[in-house]
């Protein structure tokens, strides 16, 4: 037997023999689940809240802690968060999954298991696009980079130990903003990256502005990434903005453009998943 999802322009067709999760929970988080990331930015939030499935320590269970919708479609296609288009709560509603993956199922194939079951359960149609899109291109300002050498990552016993620590960091850093008077008023932001290339950098600093960023700096190696700035354009704003902060902090540079994107679009869509 043959099923067809509603997938439109990229139909996906699945047979009996199709992977499929042997048992799945999907339901909107609750306070405790939120509360637990609540002092992450929206993108790293989505990324510490996946957790299981194959590669990882727990390849025959994920467990997904306050993800959005976004970031499971993301996941699901194999693609970045700024490339699903649609609705604006599917990046800003919180859902919790759990469920079993069969026993030597590879990451492939836990995309196609993803796939089916978010189809299934917020009953959702897209298709594929591709389209002109603004962007910001990231490259080194005219003095060159003010980027340290990568420092040695941490080890930690497990996920839960190492989401602790980051909450941990993430406390500290807002404490030191506000010692710092300027960059400690209303709208301070803050961003770090211990040890990563500059792309990985480019797709953080994606999630703090309208548009994707797109590594052209060419340069190689992995350094590490200090960055202060403020969101409040008002007059009572002190600190710099983010663009500014990238040219004095980091010897880099953001400028405006417009590229073809590949893009997943979100047609329908339900908020609240359908009963497990």
């Amino acid at each position: 037997m043959k099923l067809i999802f509603g997938f439109v322009g990229c139909i996906f067709l699945a047979t009996a023999q199709a992977p499929e999760f042997e048992v799945a929970s999907v339901k909107r988080a609750g306070p405790s689940d939120l509360d637990r990331l609540a002092h992450f930015p929206a993108a790293i939030a989505d990324k510490i809240g996946f957790e299981g499935g194959p590669g990882t320590k727990n390849p025959e269970r994920i467990n997904y802690k306050a993800v959005s919708l976004q970031g499971l479609l993301a996941r699901a296609f194999n693609l970045k968060a700024h490339q699903i288009s649609g609705p604006s709560w599917l990046a800003s509603e919180r859902y919790v999954i759990e469920a079993v993956v069969p026993s030597g199922a590879n990451p492939e194939e836990l995309r196609l298991m993803l796939q089916k079951l978010l189809t299934e359960r917020f009953q959702i149609t897209v298709h594929h696009e591709t389209k002109s899109a603004s962007v910001y291109r990231l490259k080194v300002a005219k003095n060159g980079p003010k980027l340290a050498i990568g420092q040695p990552m941490p080890q930690y016993k497990d996920d839960e130990e190492r989401r602790a620590a980051m909450q941990q960091r993430s406390q500290e850093n807002l404490e030191a903003m506000k010692r710092k008077g300027a960059l400690g008023m209303r709208g301070a932001r803050t961003m770090g990256l211990q040890n990563g290339t500059v792309e990985r950098f480019a797709e953080l600093l994606s999630s703090n502005l309208d548009h994707p960023v797109r590594d052209m700096t060419g340069l190689a190696g992995n350094y590490s990434f200090n960055l202060e700035w403020s969101a409040d354009s008002s007059a009572e704003s002190l600190g710099p903005s983010l663009f500014t902060a990238i040219q004095e902090q980091l010897g880099l540079k953001l400028e405006a453009g417009q590229e073809q994107l590949a893009f997943l679009v979100v047609d329908k869509a339900e908020k609240t998943p359908t009963s497990n």
